[in-house]
């Protein structure tokens, strides 16, 4: 197996221990040199490690380097020499397949593992089904991929909330101020000031029961109120609404969904408040409205509108209050989900779903039957579980009409509200 060969080893003051490896000229990271081309070495080298008895740990595409066409694994502290088992093949696969999928589209992930189990896909290109051996594994490989998927996405989610590279944290006196950087506690707790400034002088943009939304300079401070038992209770259950709102930003960050950018999360005693940037566009009703009957073709909108949300659901993220004014429209293809209190991440199962579209469908405006029905189709073209497409149609108009919002609208009962 190739690996850096190592030079001098020494312990490390107060503790742990110094590895110096000879350097390997113009090494770059996997995921910086991959091309369809590697696929058959990069099995190749997976499948010698494990021959060889290696398990390594962490086995994605930046611990592997190329050099002119050669291939290096490093990092290999990060492993376990003995026995790998078939159980354990799988895993490492999965969590090479997962870290490859991340720069590489499925087809080359599927050549990949085609490479490593060589019988495994002969003759087939799309699905994985059959009661070949190999083909099993393969399955198997691919459900720790997904595996690997989920974890990484939480892991990465929740990162939000510890002092890092990318956040500042403070507890004092102040409560907790959490900010994401360049930024520091210090401006997250200046548009808490000018908030309360704001609202003091009735110029808040929006005041709710037990809430408080200001604008100001591209900013927006959505403010709950935390005292009371009642919200005391649900908030050491559930944390905050601010809480949630800043974790919902980052998700939707890190899943590649769009959303505003998170500026900082504060939680004083009786209150708590998320800050953002002021995110481009109109609400999606009021979009459909004034927008959309200039369109000379509404394909681009049903069709990106109707991909967005199907991401959304392929990527285990949960908006509860799915509808059109909690959607920013910046023009027909571009788009930004709002009220991000009500995002949670978990997997989509098909009653969410249901409940999703009819929440979107109820509250838009101005499109047609035609115009729906091509939206359902797009979304589920992205997202597979709704099955029989007519039966679940039947069910989110059941519900759409159930919510009473738009629909049938001003229009009448011809599909046009």
């Amino acid at each position: 197996m190739a690996v850096p060969r190592p030079v001098a080893w020494s312990p490390a003051p107060g503790g742990g221990a110094v590895l110096a490896t000879v350097e390997i000229p113009g090494a770059v990271p996997l995921k910086e040199a991959w091309r369809r081309a590697l696929v058959p070495a990069v099995a190749q080298i997976l499948r010698d490690m494990h021959a060889a008895g290696f398990l390594h740990l962490d086995l994605h595409t930046g611990n592997i380097l190329v050099s002119g066409g050669r291939l290096t694994v490093i990092d290999c502290h990060r492993g376990r020499i003995g026995a790998v088992s078939a159980k354990d093949e799988e895993r490492a696969l999965g969590q090479f397949c997962y870290s490859l999928s991340r720069i590489a589209p499925k087809s080359e992930v599927l050549r990949l593992v085609a490479a490593y189990f060589p019988a495994a896909l002969a003759g087939r290109t799309t699905k994985l089904r059959g009661s070949d051996p190999d083909l099993e594994r393969t399955a198997r490989v691919f459900r720790h991929a997904d595996a690997f998927r989920r974890r990484h996405l939480a892991s990465r989610t929740r990162r939000c909330l510890k002092e890092s590279t990318g956040f500042a944290v403070s507890r004092g006196a102040d409560g907790l101020v959490i900010a994401r950087r360049p930024a520091g506690p210090g401006e997250a707790l200046e548009a808490i000031a000018h908030h309360d400034k704001l609202c003091a002088a009735g110029l808040a943009s929006k005041v709710l029961e037990g809430r408080r939304i200001s604008t100001f300079e591209g900013i927006v401070v959505k403010e709950w109120k935390t005292g009371g038992p009642f919200r005391a209770l649900r908030n050491w259950v559930k944390g905050t609404p601010a809480r949630a709102a800043w974790i919902a930003a980052q998700g939707l960050r890190v899943r590649g969904l769009p959303a505003p950018e998170a500026i900082g999360l504060v939680e004083q005693r009786g209150r708590s408040a998320f800050i953002s940037r002021e995110a481009a566009g109109k609400p999606l009703d009021r979009y459909c409205r004034e927008d959309v009957p200039q369109l000379h073709n509404r394909r681009a909108l049903l069709d990106s509108l109707a991909a967005l949300v199907a991401r959304l659901h392929c990527a285990d993220a949960h908006h509860r209050d799915l509808k059109a004014n909690n959607i920013l429209a910046d023009g027909p293809t571009r788009f930004s989900f709002l009220d991000l209190e009500d995002v949670e991440f978990r997997r989509i199962r098909r009653p969410d779903a249901v409940k999703a579209l009819a929440q979107l469908n109820a509250a838009l405006p101005v499109l047609t039957k035609a115009d729906r029905w091509r939206m359902l189709k797009r979304y589920a073209a992205g997202w597979k579980g709704l099955g029989d497409l007519r039966a679940a149609a039947a069910e989110i108009m059941k519900a759409t009409v159930a919510r009473k919002h738009n629909w049938p609208g001003k229009a009448g009962a011809d599909g046009r509200g």
